[in-house]
């Protein structure tokens, strides 16, 4: 179980990461959606760094193996999107078009670069911090109310593609942090998946 200090202060940062999406997504603070979203997940890095400070999880070693897992992991979680989009497309297309309205918020190499801090910084914050805290202590329902989490802090948009979408990507970065025990392999499986579906090959 979770000490009461530590278990505060994840929910300290849950509720963070709760008013720091709502500034991200529903205002207009430093310009564009993707400083804001670069400097929130900063933030919450950095909150996880100090709260989570000498907690060694054996999850920081990369090699060939990690990037790969990682590359393909990601490339197969876009074919899935891909899939789903289209299929589905009647429902979701107009969730998907608000949510690339913000790829023209910045030039091309701006969102680039964004993707690669916040894709660190995300999986800092909730695989190796909270989600890791709430297994820990929880087990198998850790991993559910973390991915349930993660997703509930996109309901204020009111944009219910983007909320499902996040409870799709979170359950599979959360089940493959679990099998493979790499924070570097959740990292770059959603670094391939966010510079595909934003910047190489979006879906609308």
């Amino acid at each position: 179980m979770l000490e009461a200090g530590e278990a505060r202060h994840v929910f300290v940062g849950v509720c963070l990461s709760f008013v720091l999406w709502y500034i991200v997504f529903l205002t207009n603070i430093l310009g564009s959606f993707w400083y804001r979203v670069t400097f929130a997940s900063i933030v919450l890095a950095l909150y996880a760094a100090y709260f989570g400070r000498g907690v060694d999880r054996g999850d920081h070693e990369i090699g060939l193996s990690v990037v790969m897992n990682g590359a393909v992991s990601g490339c197969f979680l876009y074919a899935l999107f891909f899939v789903g989009y289209n299929v589905f497309r009647s429902f979701v297309e107009s969730g998907a078009g608000g949510v690339y309205l913000f790829r023209a918020d910045s030039a091309i190499h701006v969102v680039a670069l964004s993707l690669v801090v916040t894709s660190f910084c995300e999986e800092f914050f909730w695989r190796r911090y909270v989600q890791a805290a709430l297994v820990g202590s929880h087990g198998a329902t850790g991993l559910i109310l973390c991915t349930l989490l993660y997703a509930c802090i996109h309901l204020p948009t009111g944009n219910l593609a983007l909320v499902f979408a996040a409870l799709i990507a979170r359950l599979f970065w959360g089940l493959l942090y679990e099998y493979t025990g790499s924070l570097w392999v959740a990292v770059l499986s959603h670094l391939v998946w966010t510079e595909l579906i934003f910047v190489f090959l979006p879906l609308k």
